[in-house]
C-alpha cells in the first residue's frame, strides 16, 4: 500500500430474545435499550458524559511497519480535528459546522480540500463526542438487538445501531462490565459495502470515564492500525478557530 493511501487511510479510520409471550419488537427494544444503558452506566454514567464538553488525546499509530504521533482535538457541538506527523509533513482532517476539510501532503494535497460526502459522513459520526448510542432516538437512528455472539474468547452481546444515513455500526458489549470489545462499521461506497471491525481494549479511567487506550482497526481480516493513546486530557479551553478552514493562498493572491 503505497505511503498517501495509508495515511487517507489511517487518518479516515481515527466506533451490539427474551421468550416472553409479548411482541418480539417490543421484546428486541427493551433488550436493547437494557443494554446501552448499562453501557452507559459502565462507561461512566449519563451525567459524567454529558459534563465533558472538549477532549484532547496525543498518541501514536503503528500501520505498515511505521510508527508517527497523532493529536485529536474534540470539542461540542460536534467538531473534531485530527493532525499526525508522518516523514515530516503534516496531515490534517477536521470536521466542524456540518462540513470538512483535509490536507493531504503524502498525497500532494497541500491545501485544504472539502471531504467527499461519505467522509464527511463518517466524521460527523466521529465528531459525537457522546457517541452515537446516547440519545440514540432523538439522533434519527434505529437499533436493534442481533444476540450473543463471542469476540476472540470473551462472551459479548450483539446490538446493531442503523444511522439510516448509510452507516450501520454493531456493538459488542462484554457480558461482564458492559464496555464495547469491538465495533463492526458497515457503509456502502460506490456501490460497494466495505466493512470495518474496530477492537478497543486498555480501558483506563479518566475524568470519571472509562475510555480505551488502544485501539486496532482491521479490514478483511487484516490488521490496518492500532493507536495508542498516550495522553488524554479533558475540558480544556479550546477556541473554535483551530477549527477553522486554512485560506487558500492562490485565492489570496
Amino acid at each position: 500500500m503505497k505511503n498517501s493511501a495509508v495515511s487517507a487511510f489511517l487518518l479516515s479510520a481515527f466506533a451490539l430474545c427474551l421468550l416472553v409471550p409479548i411482541s418480539p419488537q417490543t421484546v428486541l427494544a427493551m433488550d436493547a435499550d437494557e443494554l446501552i444503558a448499562k453501557n452507559i452506566e459502565a462507561t461512566g454514567g449519563l451525567k459524567t458524559i454529558k459534563s465533558i464538553q472538549t477532549m484532547f488525546i496525543e498518541g501514536n499509530i503503528f500501520a505498515q511497519g511505521m510508527e508517527f504521533p497523532f493529536t485529536m482535538t474534540q470539542k461540542k457541538p460536534g467538531k473534531m480535528k485530527i493532525e499526525a506527523s508522518l516523514m515530516g509533513m503534516s496531515m490534517i482532517q477536521c470536521f466542524a459546522d456540518g462540513k470538512g476539510w483535509s490536507i493531504n501532503p503524502m498525497a500532494g494535497v497541500t491545501e485544504a480540500q472539502t471531504m467527499e460526502e461519505m467522509e464527511a459522513k463518517s466524521f460527523a459520526l466521529q465528531a459525537d463526542m457522546e457517541g452515537p448510542l446516547v440519545d440514540y432516538k432523538k439522533k434519527g437512528y434505529s437499533v436493534k438487538y442481533v444476540g450473543e455472539e463471542d469476540v476472540e474468547g470473551t462472551p459479548a452481546y450483539r446490538i446493531s445501531l442503523d444511522t439510516e444515513n448509510g452507516f450501520v455500526v454493531d456493538y459488542y458489549f462484554d457480558k461482564e462490565h458492559y464496555l464495547v470489545l469491538m465495533q463492526e462499521t458497515r457503509m456502502i461506497i460506490n456501490d460497494s459495502e466495505m466493512v470495518t471491525q474496530t477492537y478497543m481494549s486498555d480501558y483506563q479511567e479518566i475524568g470519571g470515564m472509562k475510555m480505551p487506550y488502544a485501539v486496532e482497526s482491521r479490514m478483511g481480516g487484516q490488521v490496518m492500525s492500532l493507536i495508542k493513546f498516550t495522553k488524554v486530557a479533558l475540558n480544556q479551553d479550546i477556541d473554535d478557530s483551530i477549527f477553522s478552514r486554512p485560506v487558500d493562498e492562490s485565492i489570496k493572491k
